[in-house]
């Protein structure tokens, strides 16, 4: 890396580009720039800067372009870009990370993060270029050091990737709960008001007055419970894009108190859509060792995910049996649904997961594949267009004994009413 530093700058807004370089500039950083994209890949290749500020929103070419241009030119040697930009949707910050960004700082900047950002980047670049420069001394070595050197750059990137998905879905994290609040504090007047207007006002019929106050509750008791733990599962869907779920915490569980109480979620979903939610053999089945928070949430998504895309008057199945001589439990999600395409089908539980949904993201499914995995189990699915789809779960009587892994084993007691939803 040159001393100094030298970064180029890529703004079509004048004011911002006098604004970064003289923030910079303090520094002791050699300082290009350029106003549009066709004129920072010139620059980039020209002059080979040892770091670029990239705008996204640019007349000829924008910056996604820009960045997934150099980043695919073989004959560059590594150059950190962070992309700076007004745009903070997070469908654009993932497009950015996609094209090869390795950071993502939105506008208006906060020039103290700036600089840190800057720096640390350039620090990237340092040993990126130490690494390449030892490689071409050695010579014979220079095969194995530059696959290391690969390894670091794709490493780094998934790093800065992570960081930047992590920071975003703790952004979301905090406007979620500061939205809820309004939410709870809502129910619990709700609740207190249709207490009051039942007192006051009997009904001709005892029996729908009681069953009045018994759906009243029970809707009152799922929105406060459900809004409760919102956040929670905001926290567990940033640990499933990190890859860094905890340890699992396994107690004695029976699997029919669990689809029941993921029924008692999703029954009102059901019943709009006119879809039957069904449990069969379920309640001779035996007690098996189980993280009953990471089962609710698998089975919720499994089922969830199925209600829309069964027609109404469809039904959805779980059903379970016992492997004795196996010590397994065989669980079946059955939906008489759509069914899949066989290219759907077979990205399931797979880095290419597609999804379905609109906006969707595949997390659903990485959720299931972590939750069965935690418990040394297996999942598979059977799936055909017009035929609907079935979902088959393998879970050991004792994952304990079975996993290889040093998963802590402190049981912890749980309520099913306090499972976070998927």
């Amino acid at each position: 890396m040159r001393t100094p530093p030298r970064i180029l700058v890529v703004d079509d807004n004048p004011m911002n580009v006098d604004i970064t370089q003289a923030c910079l500039s303090t520094r002791g950083y050699e300082i290009l720039t350029a106003a549009d994209g066709d004129a920072a890949l010139a620059m980039a290749i020209a002059h080979l800067p040892d770091l670029i500020l990239l705008d996204v929103m640019m007349p000829k070419r924008d910056g996604f372009d820009v960045c997934r241009t150099l980043k695919a030119d073989r004959s560059l040697p590594f150059i950190p870009i962070i992309l700076v930009t007004a745009r903070v949707d997070s469908e654009d910050v993932v497009r950015g990370l996609d094209a090869g960004a390795d950071e993502y700082l939105t506008k208006p900047v906060d020039h103290v993060a700036l600089v840190a950002r800057v720096s640390s980047m350039l620090r990237i670049k340092e040993q990126q270029d130490t690494i390449q420069a030892q490689a071409a001394q050695l010579g014979a070595y220079a095969g194995e050091l530059a696959s290391d050197n690969r390894k670091l750059s794709v490493q780094l990137a998934e790093e800065a990737k992570l960081a930047e998905i992590a920071r975003l879905l703790g952004d979301i994290g905090h406007d979620v709960k500061n939205m809820m609040m309004p939410i709870i504090l809502g129910v619990d007047l709700l609740d207190c008001e249709l207490k009051e207007v039942l007192e006051r006002h009997t009904l001709d019929d005892n029996n729908s007055k009681k069953a009045t106050e018994e759906l009243s509750q029970e809707i009152c008791g799922m929105v406060r419970k459900n809004s409760r733990l919102i956040q929670e599962r905001v926290k567990e869907i940033a640990d499933a894009v990190k890859g860094r779920s905890g340890p699992a915490n396994f107690r004695e569980c029976r699997i029919s108190k669990l689809i029941s109480a993921v029924f008692s979620i999703l029954r009102f979903f059901a019943e709009q859509s006119g879809v039957r939610l069904c449990a069969t053999n379920l309640d001779e089945l035996p007690v098996f060792n189980g993280d009953e928070n990471r089962l609710f949430n698998a089975f919720y998504n499994l089922i969830n995910n199925a209600i829309p895309e069964t027609p109404s008057g469809g039904s959805i199945t779980v059903d379970g049996q016992l492997d004795s001589e196996a010590e397994v439990l065989i669980l079946s999600v059955r939906d008489t649904g759509r069914g899949m395409t066989p290219e759907v089908r077979d990205s399931l539980f797979s880095k290419r997961v597609i999804s379905r949904k609109v906006g969707g993201t595949g997390l659903g499914t990485r959720i299931v594949k972590d939750a069965v995995e935690s418990h040394a189990g297996s999942i598979r699915v059977e799936s055909e267009e017009g035929q609907g789809t079935t979902f088959i779960i393998t879970l050991p009587l004792n994952p304990i004994e079975t996993r290889t892994s040093d998963y802590s084993q402190h049981p912890q007691d749980h309520d099913l009413s306090t499972l976070p939803l998927a």
